[in-house]
């Protein structure tokens, strides 16, 4: 699991995610002697707590199955108000070294100036293959069972060709000048809060969200998953 083992470089202390977790969520329910018994806690069933990293991705949360995520794959209505608020901002990262699905249908222009006979030539080719795997395949119990070529061609599953591409795709980054914010959400019928707060001398930040208020149909998750980069020539 991502941050299974969390590293303290300034004093070389290895920290485990279970120790993490149990002295969070000791502090956490902890209140000072006047308050007595803390009003809000984060074992309250309406209240969900998690700690994330300067780049938005879930180190501790109520769901074990949260941690290592991007938090704005949990709760897009959040995530898109702090990066509103400037308390994350977005950034565009690329990867020159990607592989992308091939476009079946896409013709290169320069494909003809290659060789006059490259049309001539791929047909040569795709028979010579297409007759190399018939006679591979061929089994002369199938002049009688001929249910055994529907099941072979029914099987056969043709792989997605790949091919070199520059991919972009999206990088959040805290902003340490804004130490707390709150705000409220309106989603349809109900409202959610928030507060988050940045965790002194660290790179973490506490956000504790209103949990019994769905806001997925008014703000859909944030993803990170990479766009090819198209180039116009």
């Amino acid at each position: 699991m991502l941050y299974k083992v969390i590293m303290i470089h300034a004093i070389g202390v290895q920290v485990t995610l279970d120790m993490m977790e149990s002295r969070f969520w000791a502090i956490a329910a902890q209140c000072s002697n006047v308050d007595g018994v803390c009003p809000l806690r984060c074992d309250n069933f309406d209240i969900d707590c998690y700690v994330i990293d300067n780049n938005g991705f879930v180190l501790i949360s109520k769901q074990r199955n949260d941690a290592g995520r991007f938090y704005g794959e949990i709760d897009g209505s959040v995530m898109t108000t702090l990066i509103r608020m400037g308390m994350f901002k977005r950034v565009s990262l690329f990867d020159y070294q990607a592989m992308c699905k091939m476009n079946s249908h896409s013709v290169s222009s320069a494909r003809p100036l290659l060789s006059p006979f490259y049309g001539l030539a791929s047909a040569l080719k795709w028979f010579l293959s297409n007759f190399l795997l018939f006679l591979l395949e061929f089994n002369i119990c199938g002049f009688w069972h001929t249910e055994h070529f529907a099941d072979a061609s029914a099987h056969k599953k043709k792989g997605d060709i790949l091919q070199p591409c520059d991919t972009e795709y999206p990088s959040f980054v805290y902003e340490p000048s804004v130490k707390e914010t709150n705000s409220i959400i309106k989603c349809g019928r109900c409202q959610k809060m928030f507060v988050v707060q940045q965790i002194p001398e660290s790179n973490l930040l506490m956000l504790v969200v209103q949990a019994d208020c769905d806001c997925s149909r008014q703000y859909p998750p944030i993803t990170m998953q990479p766009k090819e980069v198209r180039y116009i020539l």
